[in-house]
Order: structure tokens, then C-alpha cells, then sequence
């Protein structure tokens, strides 16, 4: 079960890389992501009700340890599509005062729970089996409302708390980044698009990105003397997109736990496969 679910975390974590990537629209992402991480929670959840832990230390560890990463990442992406879809319009002294007040929340919320942050965050064990074991649910007035209404076959009373917690402080991150861009006034560059559209790049930039460093690797242009950001400046203008920082694509590409040539692995096996239906013709 530990195993699997960290296979389904890799792959989740992947597709959510690709989609941040992809989607300039914050709103947009945000869905994108929200999809792709309810498709996985499914197959997590599914696993979890039809197989059993083979322990009570494997129970903890997941909804403890794993679990919280799949729903932490949920309420962190409606965190950020509600802070974009409630912005206010203004200058940057209204949107410096709606981002103090969402961590004025912040600050609220752990201040609300600091019992329970502490012992999570010193890395404490004593209670684990009454937070984190399922059907072991008491009454406790601490408890958001909402936990009496969750499947208990997929539920603890805490893995949800623990999963708000990594939430928060990744929220709390963004918003920082969104203060000190409004304070270090960081200019929108915004990019010519050429006159004349020929054909357009609907894959994933992702995918195009893989696809420049393969060309690039193999010194198809130029006799191997193009470098890697003239290759891509003529894609773009090519297709008409934006790729953005290519470089920190690459490393995201380079970071999947599963299958780093995803794009080029299809490319070899569509085409395999029509020149293998052509010859049956």
C-alpha cells in the first residue's frame, strides 16, 4: 500500500509540474490541477478499500504521512483560485492590504490550533494512534464540523488537519512572493506575437520543451552550433507561444520520478505504429 501510493504521488506530482507550466491562467491551473488531483485521490482511495494495511504502523504512515500530501495540495490550489478569483481591482496598496488580510487568517488559523501544530511539527508520536488510525473518531469539540460527514473508511480525525497545515504554510509562501513582488515593483513583460500565424503548438509546452532539448542534444541545427535559447526563440516565433523559462522546464523534466521522455516515447510509438498500419494496407 506505502509503496503504491508513493508511485501515485510521483505521478501526481508530475502532472501538476506540466499543468503549472502550462497554464498561464492562474484560475485555469488551478482547475487543471484540482482535476488531476481528484482523478488520483480516486485511485488512492480505491486501493485503500480494497486492500488492508498490513499494519497499524502502515495506517499511520499513510494518513500521517502520504495521504496529507494528495488533500494538502487540493486546498492549497482552491486557496490560490479563490485569492485570484476574489482579487480586488485597485493599485498596490489595495492589493497589499487583501493579501495582509489573507495572512492575518493564516496567522489566525495556526494560532487556533498550535496544540496540534506543535505536536505535528516537533515530530511527536504519542497520540498517533488515536489521530491517525481509522474508526477511532471521539467526540472532540476541536474538530471541523465538517469531519463527522467524511467516509471514515478513507478518514482519520487528524489527517485532514495535518493536510491543512502543509497547505497554509505553502500558502503563506505565494503570499509572501506576492508582497515582495508588489514591493520590489516587478514589471509585466509582455511578448510581440507575430502578424502572420502559420500553424499553431497545441501540445503542452512541456512537451515542445522536450522536444527542443532532444533536437538540440542531437546538433540537428546550425551543425550543433545553435544553443538552446536560439532554438527555442525560433520555436516560438515558429508557433506563435511563449515558453517562458526553458531552463527551469528542463529541470521539472529532468525531476519526474516516472518516465522523463514521456513526449518523445509516444512521438516513437505513434509513429511505429502508423508505419506498421501503412504496411498492412
Amino acid at each position: 500500500m506505502i509503496k503504491f501510493s508513493r508511485k501515485v504521488l510521483c505521478e501526481l506530482e508530475d502532472e501538476l509540474q506540466t499543468i503549472s507550466f502550462d497554464y498561464d491562467n492562474p484560475i485555469v491551473m488551478c482547475d487543471k490541477s484540482i482535476e488531476s488531483i481528484v482523478k488520483q485521490l480516486r485511485i488512492l482511495k480505491n486501493q485503500v478499500l480494497d486492500q488492508q494495511f498490513k499494519s497499524t504502523e502502515d495506517e499511520i504512515m499513510f494518513f500521517k504521512n502520504i495521504k496529507p500530501k494528495f488533500t494538502s495540495k487540493m486546498i492549497y490550489f482552491k486557496k490560490i483560485r479563490k485569492l485570484e478569483a476574489s482579487k480586488p481591482l485597485g493599485g498596490k496598496k489595495t492589493q497589499r492590504e487583501y493579501y495582509d488580510n489573507e495572512l492575518f487568517k493564516l496567522n489566525c488559523y495556526f494560532i487556533d490550533n498550535t496544540e496540534f501544530y506543535n505536536y505535528y511539527r516537533l515530530g511527536s508520536n504519542f497520540l498517533d494512534n488515536k489521530l491517525f488510525i481509522r474508526y477511532n473518531a471521539e467526540i472532540d469539540f476541536n474538530l471541523e464540523t465538517f469531519h463527522y460527514e467524511l467516509d471514515d473508511r478513507f478518514s482519520t480525525t487528524h489527517d485532514f488537519k495535518v493536510a491543512m497545515i502543509m497547505a497554509n504554510e505553502l500558502f503563506m509562501r505565494h503570499l509572501d512572493n506576492k508582497l515582495r513582488n508588489l514591493n520590489e515593483n516587478i514589471p509585466v513583460m509582455i511578448l510581440p506575437t507575430l502578424e502572420v500565424k502559420t500553424i499553431k503548438w497545441t501540445e503542452s509546452k512541456t512537451a515542445l520543451i522536450e522536444l527542443i532539448y532532444a533536437l538540440h542534444t542531437q546538433k540537428v541545427f546550425n551543425n550543433g552550433k545553435a544553443d538552446i535559447a536560439e532554438i527555442a526563440k525560433t520555436f516560438e516565433k515558429l508557433f506563435d507561444i511563449e515558453l517562458g523559462d526553458i531552463y527551469r522546464a528542463s529541470n521539472e523534466i529532468k525531476n519526474r520520478k516516472i518516465n522523463k521522455t514521456k513526449f518523445l516515447d509516444v512521438l516513437r510509438e505513434n509513429l511505429n505504429k502508423r508505419f506498421a498500419e501503412q504496411e498492412y494496407k
